[in-house]
Protein backbone atom coordinates (compact mmCIF):
# COMPACT_ATOMS: atom_id res chain seq x y z
CA UNK A 1 0.00 0.00 0.00
CA UNK A 2 1.25 3.58 -0.05
CA UNK A 3 2.72 4.76 2.74
CA UNK A 4 1.13 6.31 5.59
CA UNK A 5 1.42 10.07 5.90
CA UNK A 6 2.28 10.40 9.31
CA UNK A 7 5.14 8.54 8.25
CA UNK A 8 5.88 10.33 4.87
CA UNK A 9 5.51 14.12 6.53
CA UNK A 10 5.27 13.38 10.39
CA UNK A 11 2.19 13.35 12.99
CA UNK A 12 1.99 16.98 13.18
CA UNK A 13 1.12 17.64 9.55
CA UNK A 14 -0.73 14.44 9.40
CA UNK A 15 -3.27 15.64 12.56
CA UNK A 16 -3.40 19.06 10.94
CA UNK A 17 -4.24 17.23 7.64
CA UNK A 18 -6.81 15.14 9.61
CA UNK A 19 -8.30 18.42 11.02
CA UNK A 20 -8.92 19.97 7.76
CA UNK A 21 -10.40 17.01 6.02
CA UNK A 22 -12.99 17.40 9.06
CA UNK A 23 -13.80 20.76 8.90
CA UNK A 24 -14.42 19.96 4.80
CA UNK A 25 -16.16 17.64 5.91
CA UNK A 26 -18.36 19.43 8.32
CA UNK A 27 -18.74 22.16 5.81
CA UNK A 28 -20.31 19.72 3.24
CA UNK A 29 -22.53 18.15 5.58
CA UNK A 30 -23.90 21.49 7.11
CA UNK A 31 -25.20 22.01 3.66
CA UNK A 32 -26.93 19.08 3.33
CA UNK A 33 -29.15 21.07 5.12
CA UNK A 34 -30.91 17.60 7.15
CA UNK A 35 -30.66 17.94 10.79
CA UNK A 36 -30.71 14.49 11.39
CA UNK A 37 -27.46 14.03 10.50
CA UNK A 38 -26.37 17.07 11.23
CA UNK A 39 -26.94 16.24 14.96
CA UNK A 40 -25.68 12.39 14.26
CA UNK A 41 -22.65 13.77 13.22
CA UNK A 42 -22.24 16.26 15.82
CA UNK A 43 -22.45 13.89 18.60
CA UNK A 44 -19.31 11.73 16.61
CA UNK A 45 -16.90 15.05 17.67
CA UNK A 46 -18.09 14.86 21.29
CA UNK A 47 -17.62 10.79 21.19
CA UNK A 48 -13.59 11.47 19.73
CA UNK A 49 -12.89 13.81 22.54
CA UNK A 50 -14.51 11.13 25.28
CA UNK A 51 -12.49 8.33 24.17
CA UNK A 52 -8.79 10.52 23.84
CA UNK A 53 -9.61 11.60 27.16
CA UNK A 54 -10.67 7.85 28.30
CA UNK A 55 -7.51 6.66 26.98
CA UNK A 56 -5.54 8.90 28.47
CA UNK A 57 -6.98 8.95 32.10
CA UNK A 58 -6.23 4.63 31.95
CA UNK A 59 -2.62 4.80 30.85
CA UNK A 60 -1.12 1.53 32.77
CA UNK A 61 -4.37 0.89 34.54
CA UNK A 62 -4.32 -3.10 34.76
CA UNK A 63 -7.76 -2.59 36.06
CA UNK A 64 -9.22 -1.45 33.02
CA UNK A 65 -11.75 -3.99 31.76
CA UNK A 66 -13.37 -5.43 28.27
CA UNK A 67 -16.56 -3.50 28.29
CA UNK A 68 -14.31 -0.17 29.22
CA UNK A 69 -11.97 -1.19 26.24
CA UNK A 70 -14.92 -1.33 23.78
CA UNK A 71 -16.67 1.61 25.21
CA UNK A 72 -13.64 3.68 24.52
CA UNK A 73 -13.24 1.73 20.96
CA UNK A 74 -16.53 2.97 20.10
CA UNK A 75 -15.89 6.53 20.96
CA UNK A 76 -12.60 6.31 19.32
CA UNK A 77 -13.53 4.47 15.88
CA UNK A 78 -16.52 2.90 15.15
CA UNK A 79 -19.07 5.94 16.49
CA UNK A 80 -18.06 7.82 13.49
CA UNK A 81 -18.24 4.76 11.26
CA UNK A 82 -21.78 3.66 13.11
CA UNK A 83 -23.17 8.02 12.58
CA UNK A 84 -22.28 7.55 8.87
CA UNK A 85 -24.27 4.58 7.98
CA UNK A 86 -27.13 5.66 9.45
CA UNK A 87 -26.87 8.84 7.96
CA UNK A 88 -26.80 7.13 4.56
CA UNK A 89 -30.13 5.19 5.48
CA UNK A 90 -31.92 8.64 6.67
CA UNK A 91 -30.86 10.14 3.39
CA UNK A 92 -32.16 6.87 1.45
CA UNK A 93 -35.36 7.62 3.61
CA UNK A 94 -35.44 4.41 5.18
CA UNK A 95 -38.06 3.62 8.31
CA UNK A 96 -36.45 3.44 11.97
CA UNK A 97 -36.05 0.18 12.22
CA UNK A 98 -33.33 0.03 8.96
CA UNK A 99 -32.01 3.37 10.33
CA UNK A 100 -30.90 1.42 13.53
CA UNK A 101 -29.75 -1.60 11.88
CA UNK A 102 -27.53 0.48 9.77
CA UNK A 103 -26.24 1.92 12.90
CA UNK A 104 -25.77 -1.06 14.71
CA UNK A 105 -24.18 -2.23 11.29
CA UNK A 106 -21.64 0.49 10.98
CA UNK A 107 -21.30 0.43 15.32
CA UNK A 108 -20.11 -3.42 14.71
CA UNK A 109 -17.77 -2.92 11.60
CA UNK A 110 -16.19 -0.03 13.93
CA UNK A 111 -15.46 -2.04 16.52
CA UNK A 112 -13.91 -5.08 14.58
CA UNK A 113 -11.91 -2.68 13.00
CA UNK A 114 -10.17 -1.67 16.11
CA UNK A 115 -9.77 -4.65 17.46
CA UNK A 116 -8.01 -5.37 14.21
CA UNK A 117 -5.61 -3.17 14.34
CA UNK A 118 -5.05 -3.68 18.11
CA UNK A 119 -4.12 -7.23 16.98
CA UNK A 120 -1.67 -5.79 13.81
CA UNK A 121 0.13 -3.71 16.41
CA UNK A 122 1.25 -7.21 18.14
CA UNK A 123 1.31 -8.96 14.74
CA UNK A 124 2.72 -6.68 12.00
CA UNK A 125 6.33 -5.44 11.29
CA UNK A 126 7.97 -1.80 12.27
CA UNK A 127 8.01 -0.99 8.52
CA UNK A 128 4.27 -2.48 8.05
CA UNK A 129 2.86 -0.38 10.80
CA UNK A 130 5.07 2.71 10.39
CA UNK A 131 5.65 2.84 14.29
CA UNK A 132 7.88 0.15 16.45
CA UNK A 133 5.58 -3.25 16.97
CA UNK A 134 4.19 -3.19 20.68
CA UNK A 135 4.07 0.89 20.72
CA UNK A 136 0.57 0.52 22.32
CA UNK A 137 1.67 -1.49 25.38
CA UNK A 138 5.03 0.28 25.51
CA UNK A 139 3.03 4.01 25.99
CA UNK A 140 0.39 2.55 27.81
CA UNK A 141 -2.55 2.17 25.94
CA UNK A 142 -3.71 -1.29 27.12
CA UNK A 143 -5.74 -2.96 24.31
CA UNK A 144 -8.23 -6.41 23.92
CA UNK A 145 -4.67 -8.45 23.10
CA UNK A 146 -3.28 -7.83 26.49
CA UNK A 147 -6.26 -7.38 28.35
CA UNK A 148 -7.02 -10.62 27.73
CA UNK A 149 -3.73 -12.26 28.67
CA UNK A 150 -3.61 -10.30 31.76
CA UNK A 151 -6.61 -12.65 32.75
CA UNK A 152 -4.54 -15.92 32.04
CA UNK A 153 -1.34 -14.71 33.21
CA UNK A 154 -0.71 -12.24 36.41
CA UNK A 155 2.91 -11.74 35.66
CA UNK A 156 1.82 -9.28 32.72
CA UNK A 157 0.20 -7.18 35.11
CA UNK A 158 3.48 -6.85 37.12
CA UNK A 159 5.52 -5.88 34.23
CA UNK A 160 2.79 -3.10 33.01
CA UNK A 161 2.66 -1.74 36.23
CA UNK A 162 6.40 -1.18 36.30
CA UNK A 163 5.86 0.87 32.93
CA UNK A 164 8.40 -1.40 31.40
CA UNK A 165 11.56 0.45 33.28
CA UNK A 166 14.06 -2.55 33.03
CA UNK A 167 15.56 -3.40 29.72
CA UNK A 168 14.20 -6.13 27.94
CA UNK A 169 10.86 -5.78 30.20
CA UNK A 170 8.33 -4.93 27.28
CA UNK A 171 9.86 -7.11 24.95
CA UNK A 172 9.19 -10.89 28.02
CA UNK A 173 5.41 -9.04 28.11
CA UNK A 174 4.92 -8.68 24.32
CA UNK A 175 6.04 -12.60 24.62
CA UNK A 176 3.62 -13.62 27.54
CA UNK A 177 0.44 -11.69 25.37
CA UNK A 178 1.46 -14.30 22.66
CA UNK A 179 1.93 -17.50 25.10
CA UNK A 180 -1.20 -16.28 26.74
CA UNK A 181 -3.83 -16.56 24.07
CA UNK A 182 -4.28 -12.95 24.03
CA UNK A 183 -3.98 -12.66 19.97
CA UNK A 184 -6.19 -15.88 19.55
CA UNK A 185 -8.50 -14.13 21.99
CA UNK A 186 -8.41 -11.06 20.36
CA UNK A 187 -9.28 -12.86 16.69
CA UNK A 188 -12.41 -14.62 18.64
CA UNK A 189 -13.33 -10.94 19.54
CA UNK A 190 -12.85 -9.36 16.20
CA UNK A 191 -14.85 -12.25 14.18
CA UNK A 192 -17.87 -11.69 16.91
CA UNK A 193 -18.18 -8.17 16.12
CA UNK A 194 -17.63 -8.54 12.04
CA UNK A 195 -20.99 -11.40 12.67
CA UNK A 196 -22.99 -9.03 14.77
CA UNK A 197 -22.19 -6.27 11.58
CA UNK A 198 -23.56 -8.81 9.53
CA UNK A 199 -27.05 -9.75 11.46
CA UNK A 200 -27.64 -5.83 11.39
CA UNK A 201 -28.03 -6.83 7.86
CA UNK A 202 -31.10 -9.07 7.83
CA UNK A 203 -33.73 -6.31 6.81
CA UNK A 204 -32.08 -4.96 3.49
CA UNK A 205 -32.88 -6.69 0.36
CA UNK A 206 -30.29 -9.17 -1.48
CA UNK A 207 -28.72 -7.36 -4.09
CA UNK A 208 -24.97 -5.77 -4.84
CA UNK A 209 -25.44 -2.97 -2.16
CA UNK A 210 -25.87 -5.58 0.56
CA UNK A 211 -23.06 -7.51 -0.91
CA UNK A 212 -20.80 -4.47 -0.51
CA UNK A 213 -21.53 -3.94 2.88
CA UNK A 214 -21.13 -7.93 3.93
CA UNK A 215 -17.76 -7.22 2.02
CA UNK A 216 -16.77 -4.92 3.89
CA UNK A 217 -16.40 -6.81 7.01
CA UNK A 218 -14.74 -9.35 4.75
CA UNK A 219 -11.82 -6.81 4.48
CA UNK A 220 -11.96 -5.71 7.58
CA UNK A 221 -10.97 -9.49 9.24
CA UNK A 222 -8.88 -10.49 6.30
CA UNK A 223 -6.16 -8.22 7.77
CA UNK A 224 -5.96 -10.67 10.75
CA UNK A 225 -4.82 -13.70 8.74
Amino acid sequence: GSVPVHSKFGPRLAVLAGDYLFAQSSWFLANLDNLEVIKLISKVIADFANGEIAQASSLFDCDVTLETYMDKSFYKTASLIAASCRSAAVFSGMEEEVKQDMFNYGKHLGLAFQVVDDILDFTQTEEQLGKPQGQDMASGNLTCPIIFAMQKNPALRELIESEFQEEGSLEEALQMVYEAGGIESAMALAREEGQKALDSLHRLPEGKYKDSLVSMVGYVLQRIY
